[in-house]
């Protein structure tokens, strides 16, 4: 048996969408420049195939990297996400807004109206979080909350990511290193962790367990975040300690069928 589910991610050209691909998935994935040029100048399809030995389910995510969407028309919006829709079943879509690029209002709504009226799960992800300053990184994360309440009021603020009940969430995250020398800053990579943990309480059953598969070789994730998972999914706490004891930094390969077969329980 197979089933298959699609993430798309939007947003306008160099504002980073290929590289939060990659930091989601924990490799490369995606085709990614350092230029000023965006370097998907069309639609990239990845495709993820997982095997559930378990269940003998065969699970394939396609993921969908859009050019920017700067000239899209809401009825471009809509067809297109129609077409994908037809094609497989998204669990989310990704928007990504720089601190230098800020939101396009209009066009994030129509993306909004569209994935939501659908029953698709909303991302919204200012990314480069250090570049361009605080202030502008405050007026995305701003726009983002305007928007999102108009479908739903936000239901808790954790790990710096906003929730807004079981449609949406938004957040900021820095994907990468980011370095000004001149200015003598350096930034860690932070906020993909708590996206992706974010996401993954936020969608439902083959859905959650789709999402995890996406980011099975995302190492950092599933040892940063094991406490959480743990507390979420209501996993007992030694049974998972021996695990890591036995499997170290393979931890991976352990926590996934559990937390799997913690899905399959509240269906």
């Amino acid at each position: 048996m197979s089933r298959e589910f699609s993430i798309v991610v939007c947003g306008s050209a160099r504002v980073g969408k290929s590289t939060l691909v990659n930091a989601i998935c924990g490799r490369p994935v995606a085709r990614t420049s350092g230029s000023l040029y965006s370097q998907t100048d069309r639609m990239e399809k990845y495709t993820i195939n997982r095997d559930d030995e378990a269940s003998a389910i065969q699970y394939k995510i396609i993921i969908y990297d859009t050019p920017g969407i700067e000239s899209w028309t809401e009825q471009h919006v809509r067809s297109y996400f129609s077409k994908i829709m037809n094609e497989s079943k998204p669990l989310c879509m990704i928007y990504c807004a720089s601190p230098g690029s800020f939101a396009k209002l209009d066009q994030l709504q129509w993306l909004v109206d569209t994935c939501i009226s659908s029953n698709i799960f909303c991302a919204l992800v200012c990314t480069n979080k250090y570049s361009s300053g605080t202030s502008r990184r405050q007026q995305v994360m701003e726009d983002f909350h305007s928007l999102l309440s108009r479908y739903h009021h936000m239901t808790r603020d954790e790990n710096r990511i906003r929730f807004y009940g079981d449609v949406a969430l938004c957040t900021s995250v820095n994907s990468i290193l980011y370095e000004d020398v001149d200015l003598d800053i350096r930034k860690d990579v932070e906020g993909i962790n708590e996206l992706i943990f974010g996401i993954l309480i936020s969608l439902k059953n083959d859905q959650a367990a789709a999402w995890c598969y996406t980011v099975a070789e995302n190492q950092s994730f599933w040892v940063a975040m094991r406490e959480q998972l743990m507390d979420f999914f209501e996993i007992a706490k030694p049974v998972v300690k021996e695990f890591y004891d036995e499997h170290g930094k393979e931890i991976i390969k352990s926590l996934i069928p559990i937390i799997l077969i913690a899905i399959k329980r509240k269906l």
